[in-house]
């Protein structure tokens, strides 16, 4: 049966004073790469102690305490580039090509999204969003306060039409403010005579 050929794996690093890379620092070094976790839990999933995980992961990271793993993750990021091909420039070269097709192809929203991606990868946009608060959100005060400023700005939309609706609206709030809400009124019909008059 024939061998299979290994990736050569990373040159062992070794500093100036000539510290060799534990198992723990390894195992950070290849979580760090992965870029699914946070420092800590970096660290923490390499085995150093729970609660002084992210003290480890920033003196690890930081190139002056061990240089020595900050070379051993860029080398195994070059790996990782040299095995998956997956770099910045042949990727934007890669979304360049998808859009191009897609245009030739007039599949235009395909085109559009690949350009979107290719500039957001280039750093010319940023992706923000904006959580505005909804109404649910509001305390009965701010909504209030909130209509009366769309009241002022807009009044034409709080305008109402008296030739449409003959309704009379009385305002049935008590001294304390409770129950303020406005019900419509109509003296002159009851829901009775209504009916009749359908029939």
């Amino acid at each position: 049966m024939p061998k299979r050929k290994m990736d050569p794996l990373p040159r062992l690093v070794v500093d100036e004073r000539h510290t060799t890379l534990t198992a723990r620092q390894k195992t950070f070094a290849r979580h760090i790469v992965e870029g699914v976790f946070s420092n800590a839990e970096c660290a923490r999933k390499a085995g150093y102690a729970p609660d002084t995980a992210h003290i480890y992961a920033s003196r690890l990271l930081n190139g002056r305490d061990h240089p020595h793993v900050v070379v051993y993750i860029q080398e195994l990021r070059e790996q990782r580039e040299r095995q998956y091909g997956v770099t910045l420039l042949g990727q934007l070269q890669r979304l360049h090509e998808l859009s191009r097709g897609a245009q030739d192809a007039n599949q235009y929203s395909a085109a559009i999204n690949a350009e979107k991606i290719r500039y957001a990868l280039g750093g010319l946009t940023i992706d923000r969003r904006e959580t505005i608060n909804t109404i649910d959100q509001l305390s009965r005060d701010e909504i209030t306060a909130r209509l009366a400023l769309l009241q002022k700005q807009y009044p034409q939309a709080f305008q109402i039409d008296h030739k449409a609706s003959d309704a009379v609206y009385e305002d049935v709030s008590d001294e304390q403010g409770a129950g303020s809400e406005l019900l419509e009124h109509d003296p002159g019909e009851s829901a009775g005579e209504n009916i009749r008059d359908a029939d």
